[in-house]
């Protein structure tokens, strides 16, 4: 029988290609590694998954053997659900008693989730209170003071089913959460000022612009490391193990001229950020981005950081989402070549790390 600790915590990131994880102790004040893992899953089209079980039933079952590998110190887990799967929404209000607030989100939440409210989990924040002028409001109200509401919605049903991964293993979950807050836990943090992150993922491209350690505006776009293998395959003529390899040999194909190659998934990241930019601007005169924040295993594709800061015009660099956490000296050579890829699982464990030293 395994020994458990109140001050262990583990983070798991059900992905689109794998499931990883992430256990941290709390020592000393401080978050120490302890364990990770990860399993790959069977894509929904591979002809080598069993045709008699679902996708739903390859994740549970590879989530099981994750853990029994692992033998985490701990029965409590904190996952996260995709964020193409969640709906956020910054929402202004005017000055009110938190009752009033309430009401007044819910009755704000119909506008922008299109399924009835009675099927999909709700929650909100308020993040803060500002004082710019109310276009919409009258001369004699327009600078009063207005509440900001991080507004966040899933459908009951997704909810459920990721529940139902944690349930099935027998452990309790101490967390759900779209992976849009676990990644900005784990490479934002407690930075100040503006940052706008794009994590790219096998599947899908999350772009979120963070104000002081708040997201303030999420996106997910259809565009990640599946499509730029499939581009490189298609423009080298060459097989798609052979582009995912080329994908990650440190080859820049994004900015030497003699080999430059057209890459869409990476123009509609450029073309979906340019214009969350040129919008936060237009909401906010004078407003500044300081910094791209790369994160996502495909964020390490040669030549990224300094293609986008070309295109965009602002200073781009890679997350090191393991900067907040102590790593034993044997691990350390590993951790390096993962890079930014557990960013959600780590942040998803940090979650713990921090609710622990609240408390203490």
């Amino acid at each position: 029988m395994g020994v458990f600790s109140k001050d262990r915590f583990l983070g798991v990131d059900f992905g689109t290609e794998s499931i990883k994880a992430v256990e941290l102790e709390l020592r000393g004040g401080s978050a120490y590694l302890t364990n990770y893992g990860e399993a790959t899953l069977f894509s929904p089209q591979d002809p080598k998954r069993p045709a008699v079980r679902s996708f739903q039933e390859d994740i549970a079952i590879h989530f099981r053997a994750l853990l029994t590998r692992m033998n985490p110190g701990t029965r409590e887990v904190c996952i996260s659900m995709p964020s193409f799967l969640g709906l956020i929404s910054l929402i202004d209000f005017p000055q009110m008693t938190d009752a009033e607030l309430e009401e007044a989100v819910r009755f704000e939440a119909r506008k922008y989730i299109p399924s009835p409210l009675e099927e999909v989990s709700l929650s909100w924040e308020s993040i803060g209170r500002k004082s710019e002028p109310d276009p919409s409001a009258d001369a004699a109200s327009a600078a009063s003071s207005r509440t900001e509401v991080l507004l966040v919605a899933a459908l009951n049903k997704d909810v459920a089913q990721y529940e139902g991964y944690v349930k099935s293993v027998g452990y309790g979950m101490k967390l759900l959460e779209l992976e849009t807050f676990s990644i900005v836990r784990a490479v934002v943090g407690e930075r100040s000022g503006t940052s706008l992150v794009i994590d790219v993922g096998a599947r899908a491209a999350n772009l979120i612009l963070v104000e002081d350690g708040f997201v303030k505006k999420s996106r997910s776009i259809d565009a990640g490391g599946r499509d730029i293998t499939r581009a490189l395959a298609e423009s080298l003529n060459i097989s798609s193990d052979r582009a995912d390899a080329l994908k990650k040999s440190g080859k820049d194909f994004l900015n030497a001229k003699d080999v430059a190659i057209i890459l869409p998934a990476i123009e509609t990241i450029v073309s979906e950020a340019d214009r969350m930019i040129g919008a936060w601007k237009a909401k906010r005169p004078g407003a500044e981005i300081g910094r791209i924040i790369l994160s996502g295993g495909t964020s390490r594709l040669a030549g990224l950081p300094q293609y986008l800061s070309k295109r965009l015009g602002i200073p781009a660099e890679l997350s090191d989402p393991w900067k907040s956490v102590e790593i034993p000296s044997a691990l350390r050579p590993k951790i390096g070549s993962i890079g930014s890829s557990f960013s959600v699982a780590i942040g998803l464990a940090l979650f713990g790390v921090a609710e622990a030293k609240r408390k203490k």
